[in-house]
């Protein structure tokens, strides 16, 4: 099929032909969906898991085949690629054929990077697979709620002398943007005007998902201190028994059901009196310490095969619920792969297409000298910059490097006498100009916030912030921008590449 595939576009698409695009692509496309299929089996969650035995994860070794696949492929089709070069041969070609065939090698260098995306794709997927965004949201409330009641850390835990003064301004701004009314102090909190033990249940902390800020979770938290002061017990029941749904469903086991574990919690109004819930049925391998009494009350000894392990007496599955559901969590709200992530193989594509590019165009003389040229002048540039101790001198230099390129070339062009070393300068420029807008952003963002921070105000507070934090928030339209500007110059560069080659050689 591909054999009479490649006569007809011999015959009448020679460029596609030459480039190879279509079994290639068709290649590209199978080796990308196998690495989908993979990720969609290794995001396959176990809700046995947890963060204490979590199964040895193979992702290294994926991505690492993936870039071995990658190299190994482009070779090939390069190749197959660099048998036949028209514009070399000064084959008559159309005005815009030289941009049409870089952006051919750009879509296929492009496939060629996503392997590793494809595979992270695939777990996201599947990930995302098991509830919907709405859904998993719901289950992450009822698990963080429920978490409040569970083994874990206190609140404030801090001793309140050992604050600087504005340390505690500090908290005490984060506490009223959260909307709590708990103020910590050296034994003791107050909430809603009334003074518990620092170690009561209402100063306890509760786990948090990507789903919720930290206001939501300050929310969140309020809201169950209210229902326990204010003794709304079927609010408190109805969480447990919902978390023990969600425990249940995935065959997870608790040693309490609702109605037990309030019971071991509530104690109203000090709130003192509860029992410790495991996140799990065993806590750890037990070590004898003669300076910390064994917690008998909420933990028992068992011996399995001469070892001693801490076993809680009550416990539900909070590790693997919670470790399970973080995953599922990160999948919705901070997939692998997104908008920025999906950057990466885009300019990746872009410099490997200009890399090629410069060869075809030029000559492998001019393409290495080019490559050592850049070498050492970035090793130069970058000394001076240690040595000036600037911040943003390389990039700078880097910037100017590219004006001088574009300048040199465009001379040469407009001279008509001989192309000398115009070659190597194309090449430099072709593997220069993307980063050109990028270093710009950079350098500019680098002088706001030099300029503010030499205020007596902070760069936060003074008047260039706006343009800084401007900057900061669509940084990512800006790279996305600059991807629209690389493939518009290319389009005037390839017309004018094709007028180069029409000089004589130095």
């Amino acid at each position: 099929m591909f054999k009479n595939i490649q006569k007809y576009l011999l015959i009448n698409y020679p460029l596609l032909w030459n480039t190879k695009v279509v079994p290639t692509t068709f290649i590209l496309i199978v080796i990308n969906l196998i690495f989908f299929f993979i990720g969609l089996e290794k995001g396959k969650l176990d809700f046995f898991e947890n963060d204490n035995n979590y199964t040895y994860d193979d992702e290294a070794v994926v991505i690492f085949f993936s870039i071995l696949v990658s190299i190994l492929l482009l070779i090939m089709w390069l190749v197959f690629y660099f048998k036949n070069n028209s514009f070399k041969s000064f084959y008559p070609k159309r005005t815009l054929s030289l941009f049409k065939e870089w952006s051919i090698v750009l879509f296929i260098c492009f496939l060629i990077s996503l392997f590793t995306c494809s595979y992270y794709y695939g777990k996201d997927v599947r990930m995302r697979s098991y509830f919907t965004e709405q859904e998993a949201k719901k289950r992450c409330e009822i698990l963080s709620k429920a978490s409040f009641f569970i083994q874990g850390s206190y609140s404030n835990n801090y001793n309140y002398n050992d604050y600087s003064e504005v340390a505690v301004v500090q908290e005490a701004k984060a506490a009223v943007m959260a909307a709590d009314t708990a103020v910590a102090t050296n034994d003791s909190i107050k909430f809603n005007g009334k003074k518990y033990s620092y170690f009561s249940l209402l100063n306890k902390n509760l786990n948090s998902y990507t789903f919720f800020d930290y206001d939501t979770d300050s929310i969140r938290k309020k809201t169950i201190k209210t229902w326990l002061v204010n003794q709304q017990k079927d609010s408190i029941k109805s969480i447990f028994k919902k978390y023990l749904a969600i425990a249940k469903e995935h065959n997870l086991k608790a040693n309490i059901d609702e109605n037990k574990w309030f019971d071991l919690v509530y104690d109203y109004p000090s709130f003192m009196n509860y029992r410790e819930i495991g996140a799990s049925d065993v806590n750890y391998e037990y070590y004898e310490n003669v300076n910390v009494k064994q917690d008998s009350v909420n933990k028992y000894i068992k011996v399995i095969k001469g070892v001693k392990y801490e076993y809680y007496r009550y416990f539900v599955p909070e590790k693997s619920l919670n470790f399970n559901y973080n995953k599922i969590s990160e999948a919705w709200v901070s997939p692998n792969m997104n908008f920025t992530s999906i950057l990466i193989p885009f300019y990746f594509a872009i410099a490997l297409s200009l890399l090629i590019f410069g060869f075809r165009v030029t000559s492998g003389r001019n393409w290495l000298i080019a490559v050592i040229s850049l070498g050492v002048v970035s090793i130069l540039l970058g000394i001076f910059s240690i040595i000036i101790n600037s911040d943003y001198s390389f990039a700078i230099a880097l910037i100017l490097l590219t004006t001088f390129t574009f300048i040199y070339f465009f001379a040469t062009i407009s001279i008509k006498k001989s192309k000398n070393i115009s070659g190597v300068i194309l090449n430099a420029m072709l593997w220069l100009f993307p980063s050109f807008f990028p270093l710009v952003y950079y350098v500019i963002l680098e002088i706001l916030k030099d300029l503010a921070q030499a205020g007596p105000l902070d760069y936060l507070q003074s008047e260039y912030y706006p343009a800084i934090q401007f900057m900061k928030d669509n940084g990512l339209i800006f790279g996305y921008l600059n991807i629209v500007f690389i493939i518009i110059l290319m389009l005037f560069l390839s017309v004018k590449i094709k007028q180069w080659r029409g000089l004589a050689e130095g």
